[in-house]
């Protein structure tokens, strides 16, 4: 608008025709250099990329090939873990002690006559072993045995008995106890000098958290399990078992109630996380 008005008012002062062409000319150059001044320092907008970050293999197809990313665990197609035969189970709270396993050798048969002198029974085999000391500890006279003997072949008998003295005289000598057990035998199917096994509750029992002996990985690095996280997504998590009973792993740290751990196929798992680990990308099982 100021220009044009710079224009009329030339025009009205110089009617010289002669001089009008120069004046345009002065106009378009004045009009081009401040249409400069107006766009410097001014960038034009170019969009930058964007970054699309992609999350770990969602939405996993069922015939994908195991992948394992660090820090997140194996990832498999729903092919792959029916070829795996993976299996899971919920971590729960049972009340569970640990067990003692141990070995003892029969020294008196149950046809044998009642002794008045050490209170033996006739009925009953009896039979000795020497355990640690440190265990005869958490270990009571009356408390219940389970006993099984392989005979010829693959027949195992199993018999029920008690804990019936607990000698700990020899502690202090070779660290050892003696354990004398009363095993019920009507039958007289054990002789002296056979070999038992037997097992029994070692201390109280108590409530820990619990998952079967077959989830559990015990390896040079310690022990694992995997843990199901849902649409093939596997993880490995380091757990600290305090002791296992009946099948059973008490699990001291590391896992929390109601955790899907992997009963079959973990050791599977364990091998494919190491051949994926060490070649750096996919693989086919």
């Amino acid at each position: 608008m100021f220009l044009f008005l710079l224009f009329w008012f030339f025009l009205m002062k110089f009617y010289d025709n002669s001089v009008v062409p120069t004046f345009l000319l002065f106009l378009f150059v004045g009009f081009a250099s401040l249409n400069h001044l107006l766009l410097y320092g001014q960038t034009s907008e170019v969009p930058s990329p964007q970054v699309v970050f992609e999350e770990p293999l969602a939405g996993l197809d069922p015939s994908s090939p195991p992948r394992f990313i660090p820090g997140s665990g194996l990832f498999l197609g729903a092919i792959t873990e029916k070829e795996m035969g993976i299996q899971t189970t919920t971590a729960i709270e049972k009340e569970i002690a640990p067990l003692y396993l141990g070995e003892s050798q029969v020294y008196r048969s149950s046809w044998e006559k009642s002794s008045r002198y050490n209170g033996q029974e006739e009925g009953f085999a009896y039979s000795t072993s020497f355990i640690d000391g440190k265990d005869s500890e958490k270990l009571n006279v009356g408390q219940r045995v389970h006993v099984k003997v392989k005979r010829a072949g693959s027949e195992t008998l199993s018999y029920e008995g008690k804990i019936f003295y607990i000698d700990k005289e020899l502690i202090p000598i070779i660290g050892k106890a003696e354990i004398i057990l009363q095993i019920s035998d009507p039958s007289h199917t054990l002789q002296v000098g056979d070999w038992i096994n037997f097992e029994t509750s070692l201390g109280l029992v108590a409530s820990w958290l619990t998952i079967p002996e077959s989830a559990i990985l015990d390896t040079a690095s310690g022990c694992f399990c995997y843990v199901f996280l849902g649409k093939g997504h596997y993880q490995r998590k380091p757990i600290e078992v305090a002791f296992v009973s009946q099948g059973l792993g008490a699990i001291r740290k590391g896992l929390e109630k109601g955790a899907e751990v992997v009963t079959q196929g973990a050791k599977q798992l364990w091998l494919l996380e190491l051949s994926l680990s060490q070649s750096g990308g996919p693989s086919t099982y």
